[in-house]
């Protein structure tokens, strides 16, 4: 790949020229969409395996052929971190008004909070459309999905989940386990009263990740019958 500059500090994509700038924004947009159908928190191993399918992908698109080298894929692979934090910024002013958390010094309002945090986490009570003593209905019906979804993915026609119907359409269940693991570890933020500054950290939330993915697949088989997994997945899409 031609650089226009030596990189000073961390390889980025201003050190190459406009053509080459070009494959990197199709192959981070085609490595998002591997985070987000394929698997949200991969290994080393898995994560170059995608970055130099996304890569070589993107020449293909563009109609034209680069090799890659060491230092692209790793620009590709760094593009994890900035994916899950992104998501997480997207999450984040959702969450107080979704599901009622205030911020005060008021001790009464700090002990409401954290009783708040804990009932939304017993049962994963957070991902229902209504939340009531006698029982939680609505299953992934919770207003916050499609937020998070339409401003993350679905902007503009030009955004991501717009340009890349191959990933997002109907939109992946990796992807819905993601978002849902944010929520989760936003809410986690609140459980002393006070929004914490907590870190979403991949070794930490891979647990409850995988619970997610575990729990969507069980309302599959649960539901297999009605297709209701898969009408939850298109309608999210269609109302992107």
């Amino acid at each position: 790949a031609v650089k226009i500059q030596e990189s000073r500090g961390r390889p980025k994509a201003a050190d190459y020229k406009p053509s080459v700038r070009t494959i990197f924004g199709v192959a981070w947009a085609l490595y998002h969409g591997y985070l987000g159908t394929e698997g949200a928190m991969p290994d080393w191993m898995q994560e170059v395996t995608w970055a130099k399918l996304a890569w070589n992908k993107a020449c293909k698109r563009l109609q034209t052929c680069l090799a890659y080298n060491a230092k692209i894929i790793k620009m590709i692979t760094s593009q994890g971190s900035h994916f899950h934090g992104e998501v997480k910024s997207k999450v984040q002013p959702y969450v107080a008004d979704e599901y009622g958390f205030e911020t005060s010094t008021n001790q009464s309002v700090i002990d409401r909070n954290v009783m708040l945090a804990q009932e939304l986490k017993k049962n994963s009570a957070f991902v229902y459309k209504t939340r009531l003593p006698d029982g939680n209905k609505g299953l992934y019906g919770v207003k916050i999905i499609q937020k998070v979804m339409n401003t993350m993915w679905f902007r503009d026609k030009k955004d991501e989940g717009m340009l890349y119907p191959e990933f997002y359409q109907p939109f992946p269940e990796v992807g819905l386990a993601l978002l849902l693991t944010v929520i989760e570890s936003s809410i986690d933020k609140w459980s002393t009263g006070t929004q914490s500054n907590k870190m979403f950290t991949m070794d930490e939330y891979q647990g409850v990740l995988n619970e997610h993915l575990n729990n969507l697949a069980d309302f599959d088989e649960h539901t297999k019958a009605q297709g209701l997994l898969l009408k939850l997945l298109s309608r999210l899409h269609d109302n992107g």
